[in-house]
């Protein structure tokens, strides 16, 4: 079993995002998707806060930090160009006291601070060395052949009528939270090998909650469920 007290809980944000400019600050919810994934982060039940780090660049995004009196570290203009090294994206990882981290992706206004306080008892309590978030896909999968990625147990003609009922279960990564070990980052390892199973091991999330933004019409749609999710409850305090 890991200490909580072993892990860096970061959230890494800045603003020259190309694809929806200025998407951590922009209007969203009454608020903005970086100060919404702060608030989550404050309002955990078992995250020390001592443990919590913004891992910034951007002025407005410090004074954020500073507004919630969070820790923050400031990251390289290097550790946002591409290419990078994830030793430099995550440049972190040998400059902070701690083994293990978990990552938050700002990027998943949706995502419940009970999901998150979740994955991290997952984390915590489980042997393993990485740990990410993911969603199931009971559907039909094909590679760029034709060929059925997932296998499928009924009769075939069954298969004629693309019954999910009979096919295997497949996961997506959500893209929404992550866990691992400083060393391994030192290594150029995130999370584990994805090689072996259970390394890293998975933690199943609801599909909903890992609805991320990339482009202009997901944050359309984000604001609108992310609406719809609070409904008399307080927009940020999730």
């Amino acid at each position: 079993m890991k200490n909580i007290k072993d892990i860096l809980f970061v959230i890494q944000a800045r603003t020259q995002s190309t694809r929806v400019p200025n998407k951590m600050l922009k209007p969203f919810g009454g608020s903005n998707l970086f100060e919404i994934a702060i608030q989550k982060i404050l309002n955990s039940k078992i995250i020390p806060k001592d443990n919590f780090y913004l891992s910034v660049m951007d002025d407005e995004l410090i004074e954020i930090a500073k507004k919630y009196k969070v820790n923050y570290f400031i990251r390289s203009e290097e550790s946002t160009q591409e290419p990078v090294t994830l030793p430099k994206v995550l440049e972190w990882h040998d400059k902070l006291p701690f083994k293990y981290y978990v990552n938050i992706n700002a990027c998943n206004p949706i995502l419940k601070i009970e999901t998150i306080d979740n994955f991290v008892q997952q984390f915590i309590n489980n042997n393993c060395r990485g740990q990410f978030g993911v969603f199931e896909k009971k559907t039909f999968l094909f590679n760029n052949e034709g060929k059925m990625i997932n296998r499928f147990f009924g009769d075939d003609k069954y298969l004629a009528t693309l019954e999910t009922k009979f096919v295997e279960t497949c996961y997506e990564a959500a893209h929404s939270l992550y866990a691992g070990t400083m060393e391994d980052i030192s290594k150029e390892i995130y999370m584990g090998s994805f090689k072996d199973q259970g390394d890293p091991s998975f933690f199943i999330m609801d599909e909903i909650e890992c609805f991320d933004i990339d482009w202009p019409w997901q944050f359309t749609i984000a604001e609108k469920l992310y609406d719809e999710s609070n409904n008399n409850r307080g927009r940020i305090n999730r």
